[in-house]
């Protein structure tokens, strides 16, 4: 989470209005006091930065000097930071959605921007020039299997460990070392497509990779954990998919908040290999996992269809009629921003009104990156889920509707038998 600081009470009471309406309240907002000079505002700066949470600095047109003289500040903390001069004089001066815009491009600045230090190091200041979007996410194509599927499904060569952009509609860039080498369309409806590409392949070092990030990942660790201790005491439960956000969820949950169970909802075309994760990854973590089998009755509904997802339904009902028998329970699940707008656009706290009652959804990852939680969990010594080393980057049903030509085909090799057709754009 975040701690949006501006320089007066009145600026930061505009940052407050957007952390409330967009927020659920859930990000911080502080002031500096109003003083216009270093020596008047450091005291105010240093408390702010001695707590947990990742502090983006805004400031005025008239306020640049002032932020110039913060800037040392903010790098002696040891934590990642962002800081911005406005356009306008003063911070209350921006239109609102300006100013919620502004955080918004921040934020993914957090979870998009590299530099290059012989492997790909977060930095918002992005010296890397990674193109910046609200609904972008990264992520490492990790795994031999990766780069043997690219090779025989693409004809496209990439170096151990490149790094991915995730545009909309499902257009992806790999880079090799600092370049991005190739991008790939998997849009769904349509067969993948490499758009361009430039022979050029770099390894790079997982192990690098994990160094270069770890100070970086656990300070976001370390905000998410104490935004899960808001929650103490409540019964906590972590609907666990065995993919990589809702592993990080169940992993921060247990190590903020101790006694957590993890709710496996078990559809019946669930993805290969997901029973033996969850149950070796279980044991290794030592968390308490519930199962709960659900069937998928296709020759009754017919296959799902994006406008018929009657198999979500069954799911979500489910895992709340669970969460139904536990007296006072929270839900942690795995949200992200990258993953759609639709997910960036939630709050980092949703309260479900369900037919079994009502549940708080708490989102301890919504601000990470892919690239980010898969570091997170290789630097606990928590392998990925089998399927991201072949080529994956979401793991749902072999019946999924949402699954592109490019998943279709990855599980046509693992021998996977039920799997949806290609599916038209206009298909509902």
């Amino acid at each position: 989470m975040f701690t949006l600081i501006a320089r007066a009470r009145k600026d930061a009471k505009a940052l407050q209005y957007i952390n409330e309406r967009n927020y659920g309240g859930f990000l911080r907002v502080e002031s500096l006091g109003g003083g216009r000079r270093k020596e008047e505002v450091s005291e105010s700066l240093e408390r702010i930065l001695e707590g947990p949470y990742i502090p983006v600095l805004l400031l005025g047109e008239k306020e640049r000097d002032l932020l110039e003289e913060l800037l040392p500040l903010l790098r002696d903390s040891g934590k990642p930071f962002y800081a911005r001069s406005l356009r306008t004089k003063r911070v209350r001066n921006m239109r609102v959605d300006e100013l919620y815009s502004h955080i918004e491009e921040i934020k993914a600045r957090f979870r998009l921007g590299f530099r290059w230090e012989n492997g790909y190091a977060l930095d918002p200041q992005n010296p890397l020039g990674i193109e910046i979007h609200p609904d972008y996410d990264a992520y490492l194509a990790v795994g031999e299997g990766f780069r043997t599927a690219m090779r025989e499904l693409l004809g496209v060569e990439l170096g151990e460990n490149s790094l991915v952009l995730r545009k909309l509609m499902n257009r992806e860039t790999y880079y090799s070392g600092p370049y991005a080498v190739v991008e790939v369309s998997k849009k769904l409806g349509f067969p993948t497509e490499v758009l361009w590409r430039i022979p050029h392949s770099e390894n790079v070092s997982l192990g690098r990779l994990i160094e270069l990030n770890r100070d970086y990942i656990e300070a976001f660790a370390g905000a998410s954990k104490e935004f899960l201790r808001q929650f103490e005491g409540r019964d906590v439960l972590v609907p666990w998919s065995g993919g990589k956000d809702s592993t990080a969820a169940l992993i921060l949950a247990k190590e903020a908040l101790g006694k957590v169970t993890a709710v496996y909802v078990r559809m019946e075309y669930e993805m290969p290999l997901t029973d033996e994760y969850i149950e070796k990854t279980a044991r290794k973590l030592g968390v308490n996992l519930l199962r709960v089998d659900v069937p998928m009755p296709i020759e009754k509904y017919g296959m799902p269809t994006p406008k018929n997802r009657w198999c979500t339904k069954m799911k979500v009902e489910a895992l709340y009629s669970v969460a139904s028998q536990f007296e006072d329970p929270i839900l942690v699940v795995g949200d992200r921003d990258g993953e759609s707008a639709r997910r960036r656009l939630k709050p980092p706290v949703v309260e479900r009104r369900t037919d079994f009652g009502t549940f708080l959804e708490v989102m301890p990852v919504k601000f990470w990156s892919g690239f980010m939680v898969q570091l997170f969990l290789l630097g606990r010594g928590i392998e990925l889920h089998p399927l991201y080393y072949e080529g994956f980057y979401r793991l749902g049903c072999t019946v999924c509707p949402s699954l592109a030509d490019w998943e279709i085909k990855l599980l046509k090799r693992k021998g996977v038998e039920k799997l949806p057709s290609l599916p038209s754009p206009e298909q509902g």
